[in-house]
């Protein structure tokens, strides 16, 4: 039993690594390509080696962690699906996509929770920290029919984020719509 507990482990820690060294090599493709094409354009001899990494409209690191975390969660969904096609969640990361804007005398939150019960909408601000709690109503079939694919996100749902700037409590405003949650909070 402890054999089978080690090969186990042993496994998936395999598996992290090779996952790990496909991003890496996705990265180093990546950046080939940006020095393949400094080359082409000729840019290295007017500002050393480095240039393309200088130039924000050429590089952003933020931008490539982003597409690198996609790639991966996407990466650990395709393969890992067949194992769990039937239950409720199909996603490592169990949260809805969430967008946060800064407008000129607001934040505006907007986060994707289809099937949600206002009801259960609990919004908590301390200084600049704001945590969104919702619960996803779960969906009752008529049928015994067995899903095939469940991506849609369903239960509890717990997000907090940190805002850039100070916000006014008191003005808060929130509205559910066509499966969209919007949150408005004035600046301070």
């Amino acid at each position: 039993m402890k054999t089978f507990g080690l090969t186990i482990i042993a496994g998936i820690v395999i598996f992290i690594l090779g996952m790990q060294a496909l991003m890496f090599y996705r990265l180093n493709e990546n950046i080939e390509q940006r020095f393949a094409l400094e080359n082409k354009l000729n840019l290295s001899s007017h500002q050393g080696s480095d240039s393309w990494i200088q130039d924000a409209e050429n590089w952003n690191p933020y931008q490539e962690l982003l597409q690198m975390r996609d790639q991966t969660e996407q990466l650990f969904n395709d393969s890992m699906s067949r194992f769990h096609k039937n239950s409720a969640t199909d996603s490592f990361t169990k949260t809805p996509a969430l967008n946060l804007k800064d407008e000129k005398d607001s934040y505006v939150i907007t986060a994707d929770v289809p099937d949600a019960d206002e009801s259960s909408l609990n919004l908590a601000v301390n200084g600049r920290q704001v945590t969104i709690s919702i619960k996803t109503e779960h969906e009752q079939t008529t049928d015994n029919n067995d899903y095939q694919r469940r991506e849609r996100f369903e239960g509890v749902y717990q997000r907090s984020l940190t805002l850039p700037g100070d916000v006014r409590q008191a003005g808060m405003k929130t509205e559910y719509k066509k499966g969209v949650l919007t949150i408005i909070l004035p600046k301070a």
